[in-house]
């Protein structure tokens, strides 16, 4: 029989950490799509809404190119 194993207590799990870390990667798949010159859905008040490679950008404040804005 297998033996069982247990999952760590909700105290030792940081969950603003695995928060963050989702953060990020999301963030660099959009990029990289972006990059790529490819659009991106998402949903948005239960419609589905294409992306622009630009629009992606000015979400995280950069310029339409995917660079950071001059000052």
């Amino acid at each position: 029989m297998a033996e069982q194993t247990t999952l760590p207590t909700a105290d030792l799990i940081d969950l603003a950490a695995i928060d963050r870390a989702h953060a990020a990667a999301n963030k660099e798949a959009l990029l990289e799509h972006a990059r790529l010159g490819r659009p991106v859905c998402e949903s948005r008040d239960g419609k589905v809404v294409w992306l622009t490679p630009a629009e992606i950008f000015a979400r995280y404040g950069l310029d339409e190119f995917g660079r950071e804005k001059a000052a």
